[in-house]
Formats: structure tokens, C-alpha cells, sequence
């Protein structure tokens, strides 16, 4: 069930995001607080749900938040979600799908089971949150969609396949639904982050990738406020920071050979 403090005079609007109890989430979710939402916050049901929550209540008293565990792997729960803020009278203004899962390592090396839940995470319930969502948001005066992919997106990669194939799925959905909704009041802004640091074990993944990867990394405070400054701006892509826009374009004129060859060996000393 939701968890958080109700304050009846603040309007009842409220930025969505999934994936909110640590990194680019929490960052998101704290940044929105500072800029005057209300927010929703849904992760895994951990402990650490609930204590970025009550962080939030108890720094922005003037706010409401609440909190829902889900496991987004999971086939019912967009709409358990949607339902859990119409029962509620939560109106979403922003929804922010930025729930996802990483991988590094030969394509055997996981099941059949992982690579399941991680397509259905990262690709099918953002499609099916949006589109519960979306008459909803397209009834309000202003409303905003957030996708979260990579630079991944960019590239095919040998030893991050799934990864790098799922968030491609996320960028060009992205970029379709914009052009579908231009004439509405809905905008749609897709994230493509390259390093950042969430945590120690993208730290170390990091360090194996060398001084050209360091060159990428971005703290998720510096996603967050990117980001969200280009969502509210109407821009349909939000790629923080300069040398990951360099590496992008860049990447259109190597040639392919050469890039898989660079790719592949980067990537294959990622342990995950």
C-alpha cells in the first residue's frame, strides 16, 4: 500500500516514477520534490522504498509522497499500478518509466528466465504503463512523458545484447509516440544516460572500462536536473553531458566492423 503524509491543500498532481528507491530514480524523485511536485514513488519492495520516501516528506514538508512496491517484472503490475492511484485519487501529470535492468557478459552466461524478466522490465511494462496512462495524461492541460534508455541505445553491443537491443526498443518508442502526440498536450522526452554512478558495482564496471569510459560517467544529481530541465523545455532526447554526445556522433562514421571489434572488447571485460 502507499506510504507517506497527505497534505490536503497541495493539489493533487504527481510525477510518477518507477524504478525510484535509488539512482537515476531517487535523483529524479528528489529533483521533481525541489522544483515543487508531488511525487510517486515505485521500486521493489525493499526497505529502501520507504526510507527515500520519508526522506522526501521530511525535507519538503510542504509536499506529499507516497510510495508503492512493485515488482515491474511482473505482467500485472502497470496496471496494479494505475489502479493503486485511481483507488486513491492520485492525478499523474508526469510518468516517468525509468525502471530497468542491466547485464553484462557472454549471452549463455544467463538464462532464459533472466532474459525474460529483464525484455518484459525494460520494454513491455514501460509500453503498457504508458499506455494505461495515456487518456489520462492526454486530459490534462500539460503532461509529460519520461523514458529512460542509454547510449546504449545507439550501439549494438557484443556481451550487453539484451541491454543494448531492449533500450534501442525504448528510444525508437520513444521518438514514434512523440511524433504521434505532437498535436497534443503531451510531451515525450527520452533519456539516453551513458556512465552513471548509482552505485559501487558501476563504479567497478567502470574502472574496467578505462580512461575513455571516465569521460562519460555522470553523477545521477547531474542526470536528474539535466534531464527534467530538457523534458520541461519539449526536447525529445536528453543525452547529459558533452563527450557521450561526442561518442554518438562519432559513432555514425566508424565503420561498423570496426566499431563491433570495439565494442566487443571493451565490453567483454565487464563482469556481471
Amino acid at each position: 500500500m502507499g506510504k507517506g503524509r497527505r497534505n490536503m491543500s497541495v493539489a493533487r498532481t504527481f510525477t510518477l516514477i518507477t524504478g525510484a528507491s535509488n539512482g537515476i530514480g531517487e535523483a529524479l524523485a528528489e529533483n521533481c520534490a525541489r522544483r515543487g511536485d508531488n511525487v510517486l514513488l515505485v521500486a521493489l519492495p525493499e526497505p529502501k522504498l520507504e526510507k527515500a520516501t520519508k526522506a522526501l516528506t521530511e525535507r519538503y514538508p510542504n509536499q506529499t509522497f507516497y510510495c508503492l512496491g512493485k515488482d515491474l517484472m511482473q505482467k500485472e503490475s502497470p496496471q496494479e499500478i494505475y489502479d493503486w492511484c485511481k483507488d486513491n485519487g492520485y492525478i499523474v501529470d508526469k510518468l516517468m518509466n525509468n525502471a530497468g535492468l542491466g547485464n553484462s557478459g557472454a549471452f549463455e552466461s544467463k538464462s532464459a528466465q533472466f532474459y525474460y524478466g529483464q525484455m518484459q522490465l525494460n520494454m513491455v511494462n514501460l509500453v503498457m504503463l504508458t499506455h494505461i496512462f495515456l487518456q489520462d495524461l492526454k486530459s490534462l492541460p500539460k503532461s509529460y512523458i519520461l523514458n529512460v534508455s542509454s547510449m546504449a541505445a545507439f550501439y549494438d553491443i557484443p556481451y550487453k545484447g539484451i541491454y543494448s537491443a531492449s533500450k534501442s526498443f525504448v528510444y525508437s518508442f520513444s521518438r514514434s509516440l512523440r511524433k504521434e502526440l505532437e498535436a497534443t498536450n503531451v510531451g515525450v522526452t527520452v533519456l539516453c544516460p551513458a556512465a552513471v554512478l548509482t552505485n559501487s558495482d558501476v563504479l567497478a564496471r567502470n574502472e574496467q572500462m578505462g580512461f575513455f569510459s571516465k569521460l562519460t560517467q555522470a553523477r545521477p544529481e547531474e542526470v536528474a536536473e539535466y534531464t527534467i530541465n530538457r523534458m520541461l523545455s519539449g526536447k525529445a532526447v536528453a543525452i547529459p553531458k558533452a563527450v557521450p554526445r561526442f561518442y554518438k556522433a562519432l559513432g555514425r562514421i566508424i565503420p561498423y566492423n570496426l566499431k563491433m571489434r570495439i565494442l566487443a572488447k571493451q565490453f567483454v571485460k565487464q563482469k556481471q
